[in-house]
This record gives structure tokens, sequence and C-alpha cells, in this order.
């Protein structure tokens, strides 16, 4: 399985609660250049998760407009799910799933670092709008490879 995790890009603070929050115009600019500079590699992907938070779900749109690959909301991507959570439905989709998932810290940090290492005690410090890919043997804790991790 191929997956790509990208934290939402930068959101403003000026909304009724934090699942509103929209992104702000560098957050969407940001988010095409990810999406633009990566195109090549990010066209195996077939499916795109995200969060249901406003800033994920226009992240996913940006990201889903270039790829013409429709969007799953999912309500285990909030950003303090339990990682063991996503693994379990990573471990449903097929061994031939390329996945982008949208979602938030600390959620995205702690998957990578659960994924990776097998536990959470070095967690990947995302940055907004930042794209990380793995490859993932089996979605189980230490079974995949961080390939590339893209800032903007």
């Amino acid at each position: 399985m191929r997956l790509f995790i990208v934290r939402h890009g930068e959101a403003a603070f000026d909304a009724k609660s934090d699942r509103l929050r929209p992104l702000t115009e560098r957050g969407r600019a940001d988010c095409k250049r990810q999406v633009t500079e990566h195109l090549s590699t990010l066209s195996e992907v077939t499916t795109i998760w995200c969060s249901e938070l406003l800033r994920a779900q226009q992240t996913a749109e940006i990201f889903a407009q270039h790829l013409s690959v429709q969007i799953e909301s999912k309500r285990f991507l909030s950003p303090d799910t339990d990682p063991a959570l996503v693994l379990k439905a990573l471990d449903e989709l097929p061994e031939s799933t390329s996945l982008l998932m949208v979602s938030h810290q600390p959620l995205v940090g702690c998957l990578v670092s659960h994924l990776c290492a097998g536990h959470v005690y070095d967690a990947h410090p995302f940055a907004t709008s930042e794209m990380v890919s793995l490859n993932v043997d089996m979605p189980a804790e230490g079974l995949a490879t961080l390939e590339s991790s893209w800032r903007v």
C-alpha cells in the first residue's frame, strides 16, 4: 500500500468553532503548490480520506480537483484520534490501494511514528501543508517506510 499523509493547509483562527476554521489564502496556495509540484507522484492515488473539519475538507478538495478522485470524509481522522483506529481502517483496504489522507496534528505525526517506528516517542513534526509518502508493507506498527517528506 502506498500512503500519502497530508496535514491540512494553514487555517484562520476567526471562526465560530475549531471545526469551522477555513484555510487562509496562504493555506490554499501552499496546498495547490504541493499538489502541482508532486502531481506525477500523486497520479497513482485511488482514494482520498479526510477529516470532517472544514480546513481538512478544503485541503482535500484542492488535491481532489487535480487528481480527479472522490473524497471520503472519515470521522476517525480528527486531531485527537487514537492512531490504532486509523491502522484498523487501513487494514481493511486492498493491498493495492494508494491513499491520500488529510488530517491534523497530533494524529498525523503520531500515525507516521506508529507506522514507521512502532511507537509515538518520536512523532513526525508536521508543518501545515506538509505531505509524506509511506510505503506500507502491512498497516501495523513499525512496518512502513518513510519514502519522502515535502514541505512548502
